[in-house]
């Protein structure tokens, strides 16, 4: 058996939760900001690391994380900056090991662009980076809490057009952002309509205790959820959302070390994982923003071995199960083959 770095790169991998401008890893900030030479940021280098990046043991909490991203916004807010930011954390995510990755993005009107050239320039990135990349890279464009409803309405307009345009890059549509910011309630009207045209609806679920939002995204019915970590009674849920999980088996997007670091929960250790593994509840490993939290996919599979007491095996079968919830269908088996010989070539 290979040594735990390497099996864990290794292991093909699915990322289904990766927000774009959270994904952007320090060589990728330094290589836009050698772009944008002439911006005016030159000499903020270190600030713009210090600032972005946010570890276990920083002080800032999830509010503040939503403030960083300004800083990344700053870094692709030209058709040719988004671009190359989206080039450059595809490759990182290949060479990390994944095999498929659901990229994530809000449109956004700047100075340069449009929100429909925001999604265009992503979507042309993807198609372009596919010629010599092996992983398949698809895009949720997402909604978030914090916008007027009538860029809600806007957004989901924008995303069912760019679907029935480019219906093999764009997959689903996504609700994220500040979770104290506005009401679901609000924004099911453009998600419905999103979902009506052939969308598939993923929901940042149970960031925050608020036990009747949650009823109410679970009784939604999206394909899957996000974080889901105030369900369970003991996390700030109620036994009415954990008994509506356990019986809607909605798979949840797990992000260890995001939940760590923005202390929605306090340790790995006493992390929810364990009462959605325990519950079967499906579970799909994921980043959420491997820059902003300086993790990868194959670390967040190697933290899940070490806390949970997992054999190499059981992560492996944790990769091949996350297969089943990719938003491209017709994508599945062939993912679901590609893990199923790792497993076999390693006697897993």
């Amino acid at each position: 058996m290979m040594d735990s770095d390497a099996f864990f790169v290794e292991l093909p991998k699915v990322e289904l939760h990766a927000h774009l401008n959270g994904s952007l890893s320090s060589a990728t900030m330094l290589e836009l900001k050698r772009f944008h030479a002439d911006s005016g940021l030159e000499d903020k280098t270190n600030a713009f690391f210090d600032e972005f990046q946010i570890g276990a043991g920083d002080t800032r909490g999830l509010s503040d994380c939503f403030q960083v991203f300004s800083i990344a916004h700053s870094l692709t807010s030209t058709p040719d900056s988004l671009a190359l930011a989206t080039r450059l954390t595809l490759q990182e995510f290949q060479d990390d090991g994944c095999c498929y990755l659901e990229l994530r993005s809000t449109p956004r009107d700047t100075p340069h662009m449009t929100k429909l050239q925001y999604i265009e320039t992503i979507i042309k990135a993807i198609r372009k980076a596919s010629v010599h990349l092996t992983m398949i890279t698809t895009l949720i464009v997402s909604i978030n809490r914090n916008q007027p409803l009538g860029e809600a309405d806007e957004i989901a307009n924008l995303a069912i057009e760019c679907f029935k345009k480019y219906p093999e890059n764009v997959v689903g549509i996504e609700l994220s952002g500040d979770p104290m910011a506005g009401t679901f309630q609000s924004f099911i009207p453009a998600l419905t309509k999103a979902r009506g045209a052939g969308l598939k609806v993923t929901l940042h679920c149970g960031e925050v205790c608020n036990p009747k939002e949650v009823l109410e995204m679970l009784k939604f019915k999206p394909e899957r959820i996000g974080h889901g970590v105030c369900i369970h009674p003991k996390y700030g849920g109620t036994d009415e959302t954990w008994s509506l999980l356990c019986k809607l088996k909605i798979p949840v997007e797990v992000c260890l070390t995001s939940n760590v670091n923005t202390k929605s929960t306090p340790d790995y250790d006493s992390h929810h994982f364990q009462y959605l593994h325990e519950a079967e509840i499906p579970i799909i490993l994921c980043t959420d923003d491997k820059g902003v939290f300086a993790t990868s996919l194959s670390r967040e599979y190697q933290i899940c071995v070490k806390t949970f007491a997992m054999t190499y095996s059981q992560a492996a079968r944790l990769s091949l199960n996350a297969c089943q919830y990719v938003f491209a269908h017709n994508t599945r088996k062939m993912l679901n083959d590609k893990i199923l010989n790792f497993i076999e070539k390693h006697s897993l």
